[in-house]
């Protein structure tokens, strides 16, 4: 959950120019809650955690973390008390260490190439969209898989050996970061990311994560390109591991910003997931397997999500038959798969009746998985009526409680069918939506929400015709400003790329 949740959380926010660091001083009270960023506090700062670990290695973390705890009993304590316990059980400076990446906003790209036939690496601020390189500078583990590589890389460029001699010598590929313990990405030159996909098969779970984690940031921060990236993703495509399959579906899903809605290029995006997914349906099914490993039940979801998308003629069908046989008792299917089997129905076998039924459903049970699965399944719904009904249920607290407003705004704002109703609602609503959730700290999640889908020149002139005259208002400042780069950083994208990837996703389905 680690890898495939709060690290590319983390990853993706910390790459936005205006990121605030995990240590920030607070101006105003009001700054507070829009401070409070899970994706830096929470998903950030758990990495942090994690690469000291890695740093200074388990037995050093206990002794640490026993004499830290000895020390501040009853006590208060602060960040450095912690660094300077792992310091001294480990023998490093790791207060220093950390400070490095605690005190200024953002992660490093460590750019790795051969020059002259050395292996030479290059550290410099990544970021998705426009930013403003400060010259920063990290203190970077960069656990290589050569024994060669430093242990620290505090200087802006090192120069290791020679790569020929390196490579005979130690007869794999050439890793950075392996484990994907440390907060950076990697941008290997054609070279050594040859050799890596050439022997990919051979790699951990995880350091396949790491490259297609790696490959689609560096297409986001145009460092690489989509149409380049996305025909290596049948190479992931078959296989067991979770972690994998997590970074390719969420690499594959990057793909559909470049279509439009019910488009020729849609409909050849879809046949590339068929491609994608289809070998790993017939293998998993929608049922777990007497014996199954693990992996297996954490990937089927991304297989079914992705057999749906495609329109998998099969996927519908035994959905549909799910549906049909569990009609008496939807809440009691295996929740890894009940939303698909919800959102199937009402996709493609919708109707009012099931519509209104399910909707009952939600107000009457008290488990919360269930209630997940029938907002995201409902929000899927095509028809304009039924929407306008979902959309007039957004202020109605005995049906939709204002804590879960924001999953049923953005379940209808992300469904093309529906963004327009979820758009015009949060604007001509914005006040009572701030007098109902405007004290909590989730009121400015709303506008994340709404960058996160957003990604036309229009949308984007609209967003900030809104929200450009609240920027003066405490708490909503840093979002605002935040969030109008994610937009138009994704715009750009799309404008320079589209023509390209649609290009390369069409090749790639006639193969």
């Amino acid at each position: 959950m680690f890898q495939t949740s709060d690290v590319p959380a983390a990853l993706q926010r910390d790459a936005t120019d205006g990121v605030q660091s995990v240590h920030v001083d607070v101006e105003d009270p009001a700054e507070i809650d829009s401070l409070f960023d899970a994706a830096i506090v929470y998903a950030k700062g758990a990495r942090m955690l994690v690469m000291a670990r890695a740093l200074v290695g388990d037995d050093a973390l206990r002794k640490g973390l026993k004499n830290y705890f000895a020390a501040h009993k009853f006590h208060n304590a602060t960040g450095d008390d912690l660094w300077s316990a792992l310091g001294e059980a480990s023998g490093m400076d790791v207060g220093a260490i950390m400070k490095t990446w605690l005190d200024q906003p953002g992660y490093p790209v460590v750019t790795a190439k051969l020059a002259d036939g050395q292996v030479t690496l290059t550290q410099n601020q990544f970021f998705i969209g426009d930013g403003q390189d400060a010259g920063r500078k990290w203190s970077i583990p960069l656990n290589s898989n050569y024994a060669e590589v430093p242990e620290l890389m505090t200087d802006k460029t090192i120069t290791v050996a020679d790569y020929d001699k390196l490579r005979a010598a130690h007869g794999t590929p050439f890793l950075l970061n392996v484990g994907n313990n440390s907060h950076f990405i990697v941008q290997y030159d054609q070279t050594l990311m040859k050799d890596i996909l050439q022997n990919v098969d051979q790699l951990d779970a995880i350091s396949q994560l790491q490259i297609l984690q790696d490959l689609r940031l560096l297409a986001d921060g145009k460092k690489t390109s989509y149409a380049t990236f996305a025909p290596l993703l049948p190479r992931f495509a078959n296989s067991h591991g979770n972690v994998v399959n997590a970074a390719l579906y969420r690499a594959a899903n990057k793909l559909k910003q470049f279509v439009t809605p019910k488009s020729a290029e849609e409909k050849q995006l879809k046949a590339f997931f068929d491609q994608l997914s289809s070998q790993q349906l017939a293998r998993l099914g929608w049922t777990p397997k007497a014996g199954e490993a693990n992996d297996d039940q954490l990937t089927r979801p991304y297989i079914l999500s992705a057999a749906l998308y495609a329109e998998n003629a099969a996927a519908i069908k035994d959905a549909h038959q799910l549906f049909t046989d569990n009609a008496d008792n939807l809440g009691g299917l295996s929740a890894d798969i009940r939303v698909f089997v919800l959102r199937n129905e009402v996709k493609n076998f919708g109707s009012a009746e099931l519509f209104y039924n399910l909707l009952n459903a939600y107000r009457q049970t008290a488990d919360a998985s269930y209630k997940a699965d029938i907002s995201a399944a409902l929000t899927s719904t095509t028809d304009p009526q039924l929407i306008a009904k979902l959309v007039e249920k957004f202020e109605d607290a005995d049906t939709i409680k204002p804590q879960d407003l924001r999953a049923w705004f953005r379940g209808v704002l992300a469904n093309d069918d529906g963004q327009q109703a979820a758009w015009d609602w949060i604007r001509n609503d914005w006040q009572w939506l701030e007098d109902t959730v405007g004290g909590d700290m989730e009121f400015a999640t709303y506008i994340t929400v709404i960058a996160s889908v957003f990604k036309t020149s229009n949308r984007l002139a609209e967003f900030k015709a809104f929200f450009e005259p609240k920027l003066p208002t405490p708490g909503l400042t840093r979002e605002i400003k935040m969030d109008i780069s994610v937009i138009e950083s994704r715009v750009n994208l799309i404008n320079e790329e589209k023509d390209a990837v649609n290009a390369a996703i069409a090749k790639a389905v006639q193969k």
